[in-house]
């Protein structure tokens, strides 16, 4: 995800930029988030194997929450109740991961994803367009 578009709406909100430590917590709490909301809308056709997965990765999530909480400056704008919306959780997911990416490697997890792609199938990350088809 290109964080240019975070950073826009970071200040339109009014956020600060988070250093890669809190953005990995914000991106587990967001994981949890995520975890918790899957389970809600299909724990039917989970088995309770599944079911317990989901509820140790929301309680985790939990956790990391409640750490990043404390630094200074942290607004929660979510009270995590009402999460059907399992599109908005991935979509928090994914600028979590990318502010964590930034702000810890200067690269988007998209960049860091050609790049291993690249590695594995044995070209330079610029020329994997051409090399997969796309």
């Amino acid at each position: 995800m290109d964080t240019k578009w975070i950073k826009a709406y970071y200040n339109a909100r009014g956020l600060q930029w988070a250093d890669h430590k809190s953005a990995l917590l914000f991106f587990l709490s967001e994981v949890g988030e995520l975890a918790e909301a899957y389970a809600e809308v299909e724990g039917p056709g989970l088995t309770s194997e599944e079911r317990e997965l989901l509820t140790r990765f929301a309680s985790l999530g939990l956790e990391a929450d409640e750490i990043v909480s404390r630094k200074p400056g942290w607004i929660r704008n979510n009270d995590r109740l009402r999460k059907q919306n399992i599109a908005h959780e991935a979509a928090d997911c994914n600028m979590m991961l990318s502010v964590f990416m930034e702000s810890y490697a200067h690269i988007s997890p998209d960049d860091a994803l050609r790049e291993k792609m690249a590695l594995k199938l044995g070209c330079k990350a610029q020329d994997l367009d051409a090399f997969l088809g796309v």
